[in-house]
């Protein structure tokens, strides 16, 4: 009785303390997404203050940079200091934890991750809109 008494004190006090059980981004459904029509996921990771980052967020919204993404592609932008809740195979964490689980500590950062849900690339690093 105490164990269910425990539950219901984190499921009402989780909301007050700014916590969620909710996900923001689910890599798992995102790849069945990928899978089915045939594309591959880009996550984009990159920090606040970040020039390079800001670089690269700017070029993946030109037309003819996000029109090539669209194409191929299902894009997922993490940011490492947003405050959201990530899923991605066993793991279900904060941005922050899944790109210390990654071994992320370069940004920006490209991963491609296929539609059978595994990491097939990392690319570190700015990359200008012609790489």
């Amino acid at each position: 009785m105490s164990r269910v008494i425990n539950l219901i004190k984190i499921l009402i006090f989780l909301p007050i303390l700014g916590l969620s059980t909710d996900i923001d981004t689910d890599i798992n459904q995102a790849s069945v997404d990928a899978n089915r029509t045939k594309k591959h996921l880009m996550l984009f990771l990159h920090k606040d203050n970040c020039g390079y980052c800001e670089k690269m967020i700017f070029q993946l919204d030109e037309k003819n940079i996000s029109r090539a993404i669209k194409k191929d592609f299902i894009l997922l932008d993490i940011n490492r200091d947003d405050d959201e809740v990530i899923r991605y195979e066993d793991f279900n964490g904060t941005n922050r934890q899944f790109l210390k689980a990654l071994k992320v500590d370069f940004y920006p950062t490209m991963v491609f991750i296929s539609g059978s849900n595994k990491i097939i690339y990392n690319v570190h690093g700015y990359r200008d809109s012609k790489k």
